[in-house]
């Protein structure tokens, strides 16, 4: 019944603005709301949005609380740092220790998928996972 609409993640984040320049300056995702709005949405590929809200006393979780399916993944983890993106070890963020084949400092290869975890600016963990 809901395999025909878009998911929307919804995220937590202390400081709103802080939260705006990260996911607009960082991660390159354009804002569908306004500067003053309450709520921030980002639009990312395929009609898929993130929503931050402002939820100030919010414990950001361990784990992965995003993917963004992603090709080239070798190649977007050093342009993501390069803009300011901090990646960390999949054994810190609450998951995956390890990995099958081959690996980079910042990304795990498990065969079929290649992954790599960085943390948002309000400690949020969002995974990169590219398939094949």
């Amino acid at each position: 019944m809901l395999d025909r609409f878009p998911v929307s993640a919804v995220l937590p984040v202390r400081d709103a603005e802080r939260a705006r320049r990260f996911y607009r300056d960082v991660l390159g995702l354009v804002a569908t709301d306004e500067d003053d709005a309450d709520v921030l949405t980002f639009r990312a590929g395929d009609g898929t949005l993130i929503v931050l809200a402002e939820l100030p006393d919010r414990e950001p979780q361990p784990h992965p609380v995003v993917s963004f399916a992603v090709r080239g993944i070798d190649a977007l983890v050093p342009a993501l740092k390069e803009r300011g993106a901090t990646f960390v070890p999949l054994s810190a963020a609450g998951t995956y220790a390890e990995g099958r084949g081959p690996r980079t400092p910042d990304v795990a290869n498990f065969g079929l998928v290649k992954t790599a975890f960085l943390r948002d600016s309000e400690g949020n963990v969002l995974a990169l996972n590219q398939v094949g």
